[in-house]
């Protein structure tokens, strides 16, 4: 009887003390996991989010950078990791509703817990120097006249940028061949060296505006303050308008979160996106702050999984 009574107040005081530790979060810092190096789009978007995240939560935010399978080896280390709030994932579209679907991951999508939605990548579509065309247009002819002589880079396979040079490609009516890479800062010496001609990574604006690469299209509705003389994808008669809005960066956490743990994160994410200040930084960087809460970011996730095995299905694209 003293040994049940015992292993009922042990049990009572486990579940005080997980409540007690729910209420006070956080009380100890943050790590949030990026699946790709340092310097690339996902990289900046949070960290200048947790430049702000930090001081409103009033803890630490530790940014580790985890490059490795296409996002895989950040998405399977938090997807494993305790459900409490402390090990988080920025992730894009593709490490949960891309990838999974065209190759076997190391990770469950169903084990990641959609908090909020953070921002929307603006699509710059940046060519070589070195083939010395100054036009989409341009492009488009050298292109069709050279079949699969030309190669685009991406973030690696199953990626937004994979999806998006496949999905371009088509559009246009051209034939190019693909070049993953493990990050895509891998990739900017090769397209400023000649050795691939194309990428589509937001990343790429500030060697746009420096002219170490050109610009040839903006995929927005308008086009963008810092580079005024590249024309929008509509300009240029190219319909890419419903598969880039489900391009976004978000952050996720492990399966089974507490409900209010997962609330206030999108809370304090939400008043953030509102900063002047941040958006006008992520424009900086090719991105468009663009808030969903975790209810609608859940639908968001859903919607864009159903989307893509869609289209994917229709590409028959498979990369195993």
């Amino acid at each position: 009887m003293l040994r049940l009574a015992a292993s009922v107040v042990a049990i009572l005081f486990a579940v005080l003390s997980q409540a007690a530790a729910q209420q006070n979060f956080p009380n100890k810092p943050l790590r949030i996991v990026v699946p790709y190096g340092p310097g690339g789009s996902a990289d900046q978007v949070i960290r200048l989010y947790a430049e702000k995240l930090s001081p409103a939560l009033g803890q630490q935010v530790i940014i580790e950078n985890k490059p490795g399978a296409s996002g895989g080896v950040g998405a399977q280390m938090v997807s494993s990791a305790p459900p409490d709030g402390y090990t988080l994932l920025l992730a894009p579209t593709a490490v949960l509703a891309i990838t999974p679907i065209v190759r076997k991951t190391n990770y469950d999508p169903a084990d990641l817990t959609p908090i909020a939605r953070l921002s929307t990548p603006l699509l710059v579509v940046t060519l070589t120097n070195e083939l010395g065309v100054k036009t989409w247009p341009e492009f488009v002819a050298l292109a069709k006249a050279n079949p699969g002589k030309y190669w685009f880079g991406s973030s690696g396979l199953g990626t937004i940028t994979h999806l998006t040079g496949e999905v371009l490609t088509r559009t246009a009516g051209i034939q190019m061949q693909h070049a993953p890479y493990k990050t895509i800062v891998d990739a900017v010496g090769d397209v400023m060296s000649g050795r691939i001609h194309m990428v589509f990574d937001p990343s790429f604006l500030p060697q746009a505006k420096a002219g170490k690469v050109r610009a040839m299209l903006v995929a927005d509705k308008e086009r963008m303050a810092d580079i005024p003389d590249t024309p929008t994808a509509d300009e240029l008669g190219l319909d890419l308008k419903g598969f880039r809005a489900r391009s976004w960066f978000g952050l996720f956490g492990p399966k089974g979160m507490p409900t209010d743990v997962v609330e206030r994160l999108s809370t304090e994410l939400g008043k953030i996106a509102q900063s002047p200040d941040l958006q006008q930084k992520l424009l900086m960087v090719a991105q468009r702050a663009e808030h969903q809460p975790h209810d609608a970011f859940v639908r968001q996730v859903a919607d864009d999984t159903a989307f893509f095995t869609a289209l994917l299905r229709e590409l028959n694209m498979k990369l195993d």
